[in-house]
């Protein structure tokens, strides 16, 4: 039925506007500012290196094949967000199978396997696990050259950690693996594994036996100096598990931990003790990890996914809280990572691009909205934005390039990223000098490089180039 009243006219919409897009972001009061958000993309995952998501592979010994041994072989998860390393947490006594003799057969194809496919890895090595199908975390001659051990009830031996015949071959031992790994590019980080059970810092499922902060202090000094040029991780339980040493002790130890410029890890979330007792995120001591994460990375451990409670995981809020608390830069999981995948995608999709380090350019200026002229110093403000839980711990190449038909002039620049801080906008001030190139428009491109990989902003991917350059904007070159 068609109604007809005295006043009423006929119209046709112009278009659907049942919906209508309103994003807007107020401009900054500054001369010749461009804002760039409407290039901004924070849905991509950008898989961008030394961040984000790992995966335990080897999960204490080469004998407990848990969570790889039914992984199958040709899947190499390149579909997981942010999956950046494998961890392989294995024992002394799985590589140093007798005196002076060394197998890392079993590593070396690892690495081999999944390096190829981009990932890297992160190490600890054990020597205790506490299990008694593995006694020999140590390996045996150790203990037979006069090393003191505690006899377990389960049969397995635990060592004497400040013993001197153990830390005689202990160091010999991390002087042969820091010839291996200390230049290897690959390799994320060494934790501090050589104490306590698991390599966790603490005796528990051990002799319980509370060792000084001396004997801490030495284990943490012999991975500091086999391997000065990776990342040595300290671990939470070093203090948290002997809070009966006394406030000084333990900060004794937490500061020569932090003079040595170590991360830290927190093996861990939602263990079902911590989450009951320790609040929402688990965490037991979150002002620790502001003695470590200002120049070195947070790694998380989520309890074995099989034992924790739906009511202590909660979706994930703790755990990307925990993140958020401790600026986290890689968090982890003991479990099969296709039903993990499945089961916890929406958790795995968020963090992905928050842990660590994630930047956007929020806007631009050049010369203060004039032409860039030849043969000068020309001033380009880039407004960057971190907005991951961290800052980036590796220095990246930032470098700016002209392209005027499919021509390219590239201008590198002396910009630190490490300085671009979580959860603000830096003004990045650079120079562009360009000297004999044409007069005329040029699409002003932005790139963020380790070596020749790029590091990605939170922009458009049809805004990149084949080379990893943004085009962000034009400017004029007279």
């Amino acid at each position: 039925m068609k109604y007809e009243f005295p006043n009423m006219v006929d119209f046709m919409p112009f278009k659907n506007n049942a919906t209508q897009v309103c994003l807007y972001k107020p401009l900054k009061d500054i001369p010749g500012y461009i804002s760039l958000h409407l290039l901004e993309d924070d849905k991509r995952i950008i898989k961008n290196p030394h961040k984000g998501w790992y995966w335990h592979y080897i999960d204490n010994s080469f004998k407990r094949g848990q969570y790889r041994d039914l992984h199958n072989s040709n899947d190499h998860l390149e579909d997981f967000p942010c999956l950046n390393h494998l961890y392989l947490r294995f024992d002394w006594g799985d590589i140093e199978i007798e005196d002076g003799v060394y197998d890392w057969s079993y590593i070396d194809s690892i690495m081999n396997q999944w390096g190829s496919y981009g990932y890297h890895f992160a190490l600890r090595i054990c020597t205790y696990e506490g299990n008694a199908q593995i006694p020999f975390a140590t390996p045996k001659f150790v203990y037979e050259k006069g090393a003191r051990c505690y006899s377990m009830p389960s049969g397995n031996l635990e060592p004497d950690y400040n013993d001197p015949v153990f830390l005689y071959y202990l160091e010999r031992f991390l002087a042969v693996t820091g010839e291996k790994f200390n230049g290897n590019p690959l390799i994320e980080t060494i934790d501090v594994g050589s104490f306590g059970t698991w390599g966790e810092g603490h005796t528990a499922a051990g002799t319980n036996i509370q060792y000084s902060a001396d004997v801490i202090i030495k284990h943490m000094e012999l991975h500091s100096k086999y391997f000065p040029d990776k990342f040595v991780m300290f671990n939470d339980d070093f203090v948290n598990s002997c809070w009966e040493r006394g406030i000084d002790e333990n900060m004794r130890i937490i500061n020569r931990a932090a003079e040595l410029k170590m991360g830290i890890d927190d093996d861990s979330v939602q263990v079902s003790c911590y989450s009951r007792d320790c609040g929402y995120t688990s965490l037991r001591s979150p002002w620790i990890f502001d003695y470590f994460n200002k120049h070195a990375p947070v790694t998380l451990e989520l309890e074995h996914y099989v034992l924790v409670h739906e009511d202590n995981l909660k979706s994930g809020f703790p755990f990307i809280e925990a993140m958020r608390q401790t600026k986290a830069t890689f968090a982890g999981f003991h479990g099969y990572p296709r039903p993990w995948l499945e089961q916890n995608r929406y958790m795995t999709e968020y963090a992905a691009n928050r842990l660590g380090y994630w930047y956007f350019i929020n806007g631009i200026t050049v010369n203060n909205g004039n032409d860039i002229e030849l043969d000068k110093d020309n001033t380009v403000t880039l407004f960057i934005e971190n907005r991951g839980f961290a800052p980036a711990y590796h220095k990246y190449d930032l470098k700016i390039a002209l392209v005027n038909h499919n021509k390219s002039y590239i201008y590198p620049t002396d910009a630190d990223n490490t300085k671009w801080l979580e959860n603000r906008e830096t003004e990045v001030r650079l120079t562009v000098h360009p000297i004999d190139i044409p007069k005329g428009v040029y699409e002003f491109a932005v790139g963020l490089f380790e070596n020749d990989t790029p590091v990605e902003f939170g922009l458009k991917k049809e805004v990149y180039d084949e080379y990893g350059f943004a085009h962000i904007n034009s400017v004029k070159v007279v």
